[in-house]
């Protein structure tokens, strides 16, 4: 059982208040989690918000990093097979982007890092100004992290803020402080004093770290539960803070008459049950062309059949884990019941309550609610369309992260690209394999692109005209 603590400016700190972590796996007891007071971590945002410092040009403590996760390499695994239910695969995924991101950092920045960018100044003629778009650094950052990509996602809001010049308070799911343990553990062992200042890594009530981030931070990036994006938004808006907000997503998949349906049938498989279909960008809504509907809704439910559900087992490929909590299940059992239920497992729970079969719905041409579902679960929507069908679906998704397109007919993939709304559109591939230095966007964007590197998100960006 371990014991995590906060690291504060490089210091490890116990809070007043002790959380106790269950695994989603069997119920038992994995981590305690030490979580500040509202007093405590107020304390920590006044003391870090005056910290200044300049951005990076070099940063090769991320080398002795990656080198501490590959020697540890099983260790991460298997506690992140522990916080989360991920099967085996799943989370080796997740440890080996680890790595590939400390490793391939550097490159990755030198192909998107540019000068400050200068152009002339228009409108007046005879006017020989310049325009200049520079940015800074915005000082403070304050952002949350979600349980389904435990590891990875810390180590890019950390990296990218530290890089771009700020200082850090990050609250991680407090149902991975297992993983976050070992993370802490290992920053403490590569990075140098200097570095580990510029940063803390805190446990706390969710709502006492979003009051204290809006009242003493620059940036809030708020990755979480879409319940309470809204209000945060509006809070930052009121109290001056630029806040960024990734919540729920929801991936809509298009299937043409021309695609390759035993791939878009495997795709689909794999990208329903990947991370047992807890990710934002898991499918939720598979639209078919209708003369081939049944068969692919054969192939697809062929697929699905073959699924294991159980503890994670490194020696089945086609399995899936229990959801993180009994509540998930629930509710996603309470949303299948609004539709027709097209394939599901019913029979008591082999292994326990946080267990569930993926739940494939056969939706009508009017069921559109069903894409404003908040979903993270295995279950999926299935329709039909002819004609120009499809395109209704997708304007009529309020969380289009990504749309998808399976078809070979070039002719209807460039209409998919110029119907889709979504900030990412994937042709022919499951949606749900990122890669570990892909440019993201954020659901609302709240004044940033759509889609932009991590390192561009923690820039305060502006212009300069100058004589």
């Amino acid at each position: 059982m371990i014991v995590v603590k906060n690291l504060i400016q490089g210091q490890l700190i116990s809070g007043s208040i002790i959380k106790i972590n269950t695994s989603p796996i069997d119920g038992k007891e994995i981590s305690r989690a030490s979580l500040l007071s509202e007093i405590q971590l107020k304390r920590i945002f006044e003391q870090m918000k005056n910290n200044q410092f300049s951005a990076n040009n070099d940063f090769h403590e991320l080398i002795k990093l990656s080198e501490y996760i590959v020697k540890n390499r099983h260790i991460f695994v298997n506690q992140i097979v522990l916080d989360s239910g991920f099967t085996q695969k799943d989370s080796e995924d997740l440890v080996d982007a680890s790595i590939e991101f400390c490793l391939h950092y550097h490159s990755h920045l030198n192909q998107i890092l540019v000068d400050d960018k200068i152009t002339n100044f228009s409108f007046r003629k005879g006017f020989d100004g310049k325009i200049r778009l520079s940015s800074e650094p915005y000082g403070l950052i304050a952002a949350t992290t979600p349980r389904n990509t435990p590891l990875i996602t810390e180590l890019t809001i950390l990296i990218h803020a530290l890089w771009s010049g700020n200082s850090l308070v990050l609250r991680p799911s407090l149902g991975v402080a297992g993983t976050v343990a070992l993370l802490i553990k290992g920053l403490r062992s590569s990075f140098g004093r200097k570095r580990l200042e510029r940063f803390s890594i805190v446990f706390s009530d969710a709502k006492d770290f979003v009051l204290s981030s809006l009242e003493s931070a620059n940036l809030l990036h708020y990755v979480g539960s879409s319940k309470y994006l809204q209000q945060t938004l509006i809070a930052g808006i009121h109290g001056g803070v630029k806040v960024l907000v990734d919540g729920d997503g929801c991936t809509m998949v298009i299937v043409d008459k021309s695609a390759n349906i035993q791939k878009a049938a495997k795709y689909c498989r794999d990208g329903l049950i990947r991370c047992n279909g807890e990710i934002c960008i898991s499918i939720r809504a598979i639209i078919i062309e209708e003369s081939i509907h049944e068969e692919f809704i054969q192939l697809f439910l062929d697929l699905i059949r073959k699924i294991k559900i159980g503890p994670p087992d490194k020696n089945n490929t086609f399995q899936m884990g229990p959801l993180f909590s009994q509540l998930q299940v629930k509710n996603i059992q309470e949303i299948s019941q609004r539709y027709t239920i097209l394939y599901s497992e019913n029979g008591p729970l082999a292994h326990g309550e946080n267990y569930i079969s993926p739940i494939i719905l056969q939706l009508k041409s009017n069921d559109h609610s069903f894409l404003r579902e908040s979903l993270f679960g295995p279950m999926v929507g299935v329709a039909k369309f002819k004609g120009s069908g499809w395109k209704k679906w997708l304007v009529e998704n309020p969380i289009n992260l990504t749309d998808v397109v399976f078809s070979n007919d070039k002719n209807f993939i460039k209409e998919f690209i110029t119907t889709s709304t979504s900030p990412r559109k994937v042709l022919n591939l499951d949606p749900t394999i990122e890669s570990v230095f892909e440019p993201w966007g954020a659901y609302l964007p709240s004044g940033s692109n759509d889609v932009s590197f991590w390192y561009e998100k923690y820039r305060r960006y502006y212009q300069l005209v100058q004589g």
